[in-house]
């Protein structure tokens, strides 16, 4: 998590999404929720599986966010000439986000991973994560008692991984990571599009060669690896320059990743991804793949904070995005990544509420309180079912300061 080894114990010590809960709660304003946010990366095609899946759950709303998985594409030369030509192939996924009761994130994704096949390599992603929701009701008791129990419960999830999220300025500089990240062996990078609220508005003329619209990347990677591979990103996408953009990592509980990062004809009978995958639900982690040792002395150390940092993600009306990116920032964030969702509700046909934006704020830990208090006093939390406030740890960050 490119960090000093003396660092590490404090930052398991303190968690400021705790301290969040703890202050909030104090204060008796907002009710805090303890949750574990379920998100599913699927192949479009598979999407209403997962839709009619959770609403045989009890659970009545889903965020669904849209963008593209990339794979390496393995085709034969032309003419019959040896070797292969790679390139990469896009394909349009779902990004289905919903919380549920801690202590039932473990059933929902069981009955999840049967109905999407995530244990199949190809299939598509689902992870949990822990976290603070403020929001109009608290997600509600799933009795399991009246489901159908046809279902696995011994899935070997994958443990001690780190979600990468890496918001970059440049056209064209999505897939260039994401390439990175499949000659790695890392995982199925996930590319999303959003516009970026930052400190660009506070550049004067200059900002007109930063464009407020952001590719970002999406990566799932094992935690161990996780300082050597930002420093080979933070290289590959130039992010220590002003105007390049930001990485930031937050923590995973577990999950199972899609492995099937090159498609083409095998020339066995299973294939690396499938060996890869089978290894990982054997150790039951993604330790054994650990190779990578790379130094970290480059970086620049005061533009890396690395712990006790919160990612804070809002979900409002659009109308209302412009105040609270303004509340935020004049509370201590640098800025916000804007990204369009739709909702889906139980017992309605899909809703497409392009009026609905998720706002995601990178915020240190002694500035995470008041971002969050600023937030909380400007949106509809606690009025609108749809709008919510969500605080997550996020033990590193790389944010360029101008």
């Amino acid at each position: 998590m490119m960090m000093n080894r003396d660092t590490t114990t404090s930052q398991k010590d303190f968690s400021p999404s705790r301290a969040v809960w703890k202050t909030q709660l104090d204060k008796g304003t907002h009710s805090p929720h303890r949750v574990s946010r379920i998100t599913c990366i699927v192949n479009r095609l598979f999407s209403d599986k997962i839709v009619e899946q959770v609403f045989k759950l009890g659970i009545n709303t889903i965020f669904d966010e849209t963008g593209r998985t990339a794979r390496e594409f393995i085709t034969p030369r032309n003419l019959g000439l040896p070797g292969s030509t790679i390139k990469l192939q896009s394909t349009p996924v779902d990004i289905f986000r919903f919380t549920v009761q801690r202590k039932q994130a473990r059933m929902v994704m069981d009955y999840l991973v049967r109905a999407g096949n995530f244990d199949v390599p190809g299939r598509g992603t689902i992870f949990s994560q822990d976290l603070i929701e403020f929001t109009k009701k608290e997600p509600i008791f799933i009795d399991f008692d009246d489901i159908d129990d046809n279902v696995a419960h011994d899935i070997p999830y994958l443990k001690k991984l780190s979600y990468v999220i890496c918001v970059l300025s440049v056209p064209g500089s999505g897939e260039k990571l994401a390439k990175v990240a499949l000659d790695l062996g890392v995982c199925v990078p996930l590319i999303t599009h959003g516009i970026s609220n930052d400190l660009r508005e506070q550049m004067g003329l200059i900002r007109i060669t930063i464009p407020p619209e952001k590719e970002v990347v999406h990566l799932i990677m094992p935690e161990q690896d996780t300082e050597s591979i930002i420093r080979l990103l933070l290289d590959e996408g130039r992010l220590n320059k002003p105007g390049r953009g930001f990485i930031y990592q937050t923590p995973i509980s577990y999950g199972l990743i899609d492995t099937r990062m090159r498609v083409g004809r095998q020339q066995y009978a299973a294939s690396m991804e499938q060996i890869i995958a089978a290894i990982d639900q054997l150790k039951g982690n993604t330790f054994w793949r650990k190779r990578l040792d790379t130094s970290v002395d480059s970086v620049d150390q005061q533009l890396w904070h690395p712990n006790d940092n919160c990612e804070i993600s809002v979900i409002s009306e659009e109308d209302t995005e412009e105040l609270l990116k303004f509340e935020g920032m004049k509370a201590g964030a640098t800025g916000s990544t804007v990204s369009r969702l739709n909702i889906i509700v139980s017992g309605t046909k899909e809703q497409k509420a392009s009026s609905l934006v998720l706002s995601t704020f990178s915020v240190s830990a002694e500035k995470t309180n008041d971002v969050v208090d600023a937030l909380l006093k400007n949106s509809a939390v606690g009025i609108k079912n749809s709008e919510r406030v969500q605080v997550l740890d996020s033990p590193a960050a790389y944010i360029h300061t101008f």
